[in-house]
């Protein structure tokens, strides 16, 4: 075959692969939209569900402030080491 020929051919078959996967892209791509679009609606609605249940949840818990005071007996799991220190900056020899 003739180089020119070879090279056509190949142009030619380069052009149609190309046009071939456009085609295909430009059929599946608003599908692929749509879809996306469904999901993220999809996802916003049931995080403002959990949000909103999240809410209720902390408005109907029955905490009261006397909950969150520790003695300092309750704050230590163990011995409590007391150690002596000495203050070197104002120590005289």
């Amino acid at each position: 075959m003739n180089r020119e020929l070879k090279r056509y051919i190949y142009i030619i078959g380069t052009v149609c692969i190309v046009f071939f996967a456009i085609a295909i892209v430009f059929k599946v791509l608003p599908w692929l939209l749509v879809g996306g679009g469904i999901a993220y609606i999809v996802l916003k609605i049931v995080r403002f569900i959990k949000g909103k249940s999240e809410e209720k949840d902390i408005t109907n818990s029955n905490t009261s402030k006397d909950d969150y005071n520790i003695t300092s007996d309750e704050y230590t799991n163990g011995d409590v080491i007391d150690v002596e220190y000495e203050d070197v900056d104002n120590k005289k020899d």
